[in-house]
């Protein structure tokens, strides 16, 4: 007897509850949308990026995993969540590549990888169309319909609430903010990768990781959205992904459906991460972690099939592997923590010479492919950075006052509620009793994660390296996973088509439940640097004042070594088309225009600290380094500081007779420096 059979005196009560949930749902939607009188435009502009994001990441993504044939084995939300992974990580290699051999593409960027993968998909699903996919077959007991419509159902509301509190965010949000929407728009002017932040900085390489940037620029190509915008919208989509990513890896952790949508559930709406990244602009590190997890089931299907010459799966590890590590460098250390686990938990169980020798084979070969970034890395000081950090934390024991403050452990509880931290000893626990060693794989791979955050623990050098925060804003994943697994077993053994109804039923409270606390995430903390206000101010710069005009903005330092900027001045070599004296904040790890330019770009914010903008050697400072108007956000330059000893008063300013106000609206102002 099947599902439905059993279900069919049941039919017209779950059709009516079935029906209020969703009404109930779609009354909460409706609640939320109804203070955005241009709604129906928003969710358009949604829809359209949804649909490019397919077109430019599942599509061919989905394309090149089906080189492998073990594809055809896994259910079609498994290929898509792996297929994501892939399509991400081709972009970062494509234009890497083409860049080697002197191609700057432009929108062909976008739209070669889909229109190449169109023809290499048509032909696969002649050879397998989707009905005979052996994905469709039942996996649960009583059929899939119940895991399947509440995996249906959770997805669309993590990309619900996603998608609608960001509609009015056209600038995306705090500092990391500028510096990846200046990658992006450089990417788009160079129609590829490049050297020169000319006109925006004043830098001259460019060695942080792109991947984001380049999977936004080809997502704005497509789009045709401002980039700003394009950064928010493709932001958010990341987020979606970052969530679904899990599915994949859940699914084979747990051996069920069940596990699979706990683990979206969880990460979705339980926890405040992934979700609150919007605020910080940390979509970077973000994409990574959409990528790792493809990467690393992938890595693992590789170390342990019994085919034996997998030929299809080490090129699909080889790519997503190098992809991550062109889109984060911390993630991509993250995965290799992986590795020392599996040897662990699952090398005693498979012949160590197929795995020792597949994994040599896997860390060489994407070594190789990344080698020309490496090289290129070796130009800016990032390197020079972990050096000095190591060599600073070496005879110390790893600690030092102001690593150990940059390293601080933080508020847990507010990266994940209390009861998911809780659940992880707990599915460790019942995954040893059980023995379920996959699900202690993952357990002790974030152990290790967790020893090279903090190697001081260890008393080896290198703290800081790795931050504690990176970590924690990573925690999701391992406790969605674990969590999700648990809950994913105990769902599965109820097999009574009702039971699993009355689940599905309980993950729509649950959505309930989270739907506001997400949706309170964004602009949960004073973030956001531009306002309504300022974008006026920027276009009255672009149009009355000079092409050469260059601005003195609010700043403060973030650390002894670097400034960041404090109010909407940061963003005007964007928004304005104007010069600023301080560069995005990875000014430190880029060579600049010349030697010792981090020391040089600090010398003006360290002469506002001691002497004030009112001392004549400040202003001669200013004059010296071309300045000729200074600019005064709407935020009056409280974004991320609290104090008052450099802050640029407008009232301080308008008393001294070597500045002249020239535009005042709200609060912000503009003043311009006489030249004597």
């Amino acid at each position: 007897m099947n599902s439905f059979t059993r279900l069919r005196p049941y039919q017209h009560w779950i059709g009516a509850g079935l029906f209020l949930l969703m009404g109930l749902l779609a009354w909460l939607i409706s609640n939320t949308l109804h203070v955005q009188p241009n709604r129906i435009g928003g969710m358009r502009e949604w829809g359209g990026a949804l649909l490019a994001a397919m077109w430019l990441f599942l599509l061919p993504g989905w394309a090149i995993l089906r080189l492998w044939d073990g594809a055809q084995r896994l259910t079609l939300p498994e290929q898509a969540g792996l297929a994501v992974g892939l399509g991400l990580a081709i972009y970062p290699l494509f234009l890497l590549f083409t860049d080697l051999v002197g191609l700057h593409l432009g929108p062909l960027n976008a739209w070669l990888p889909p229109l190449l993968a169109l023809p290499l998909l048509a032909w696969q699903l002649k050879q397998q169309p989707l009905t005979q996919l052996s994905g469709w077959r039942a996996r649960e007991h009583g059929g899939n319909l119940w895991p399947n419509l509440a995996l249906l159902i959770v997805i669309s509301a993590v990309a619900l609430v996603r998608c609608i509190p960001a509609h009015s965010i056209s600038i995306p949000f705090w500092a990391d903010s500028v510096h990846h929407t200046m990658i992006t728009q450089l990417i788009l002017d160079h129609g590829g990768l490049f050297n020169s932040w000319h006109p925006y900085a004043e830098l001259e390489t460019l060695t942080y990781h792109f991947g984001f940037h380049s999977q936004a620029a080809v997502f704005t190509w497509i789009t045709g959205a401002e980039t700003p915008r394009a950064v928010v919208l493709f932001g958010q989509i990341a987020n979606i992904a970052a969530v679904f990513a899990l599915y994949p890896f859940a699914l084979r952790l747990g051996q069920t459906r069940w596990a699979g949508g706990a683990a979206i559930f969880l990460a979705g709406f339980m926890a405040a991460m992934p979700m609150y990244y919007i605020n910080w602009g940390r979509y970077t590190q973000l994409v990574g972690q959409v990528i790792m997890p493809t990467a690393l089931y992938l890595a693992w299907e590789l170390l342990i099939v019994a085919e034996r010459r997998p030929k299809a799966l080490m090129l699909l590890s080889i790519l997503s592997l190098a992809g991550m590590l062109l889109t984060h460098y911390r993630i991509a250390i993250f995965a290799v923590c992986f590795f020392p686990a599996f040897i662990i938990v699952e090398g005693v169980r498979y012949p160590w010479r197929q795995w020792v020798g597949r994994g040599m084979l896997l860390g060489v070969s994407s070594g190789l492919v990344v080698l020309p970034w490496f090289l290129r890395m070796l130009e800016g000081n990032l390197l020079d950075i972990a050096i000095m950090i190591i060599s600073a934390t070496a005879s110390t024991g790893g600690r030092s006052p102001s690593i150990d403050a940059t390293n601080a452990l933080g508020n847990y509880s507010f990266f994940l509620p209390l009861l998911m931290w809780y659940t992880i000893p707990v599915s460790i626990i019942w995954a040893l009793w059980k023995r379920k060693h996959a699900i202690n794989l993952v357990a002790l791979w974030w152990v290790f994660v967790t020893i090279i955050v903090n190697p001081q623990w260890l008393r080896l050098p290198g703290a800081a390296i790795l931050t504690n925060f990176a970590l924690s804003i990573a925690a999701y994943i391992p406790a969605a996973l674990l969590a999700g697994v648990s809950i994913g077993w105990l769902v599965y053994r109820l097999r009574h088509p009702l039971l699993q109804l009355l689940v599905v039923c309980c993950m729509l409270g649950g959505i309930w439940w989270g739907w506001d606390a997400r949706f309170q995430d964004v602009g949960a903390e004073p973030t956001s640097y531009v306002t309504a206000a300022d974008i006026e101010a920027a276009n009255w710069i672009d149009e009355n004042l000079p092409p050469d005009a260059r601005f003195l903005v609010n700043g403060y330092y973030l650390n002894v070594v670097s400034v960041i900027g404090s109010d909407a001045g940061w963003w005007l070599p964007l928004l304005a088309h104007r010069e600023v004296v301080l560069p995005p904040m990875v000014y430190g790890a880029e060579q600049g225009s010349r030697p010792q330019y981090q020391e040089w770009v600090n010398q003006i914010y360290t002469a506002l600290y001691t002497q004030g903008i009112n001392d004549h050697q400040t202003l001669a400072l200013l004059r010296e380094r071309g300045v000729t108007h200074i600019y005064v956000g709407q935020h009056q330059g409280t974004i991320g500081y609290t104090g008052t000893n450099h802050v640029l008063a407008p009232d301080l300013l308008r008393k001294n007779p070597a500045l002249h106000l020239i535009y005042h609206q709200d609060n912000v102002w503009i003043f311009e420096l006489l030249s004597k």
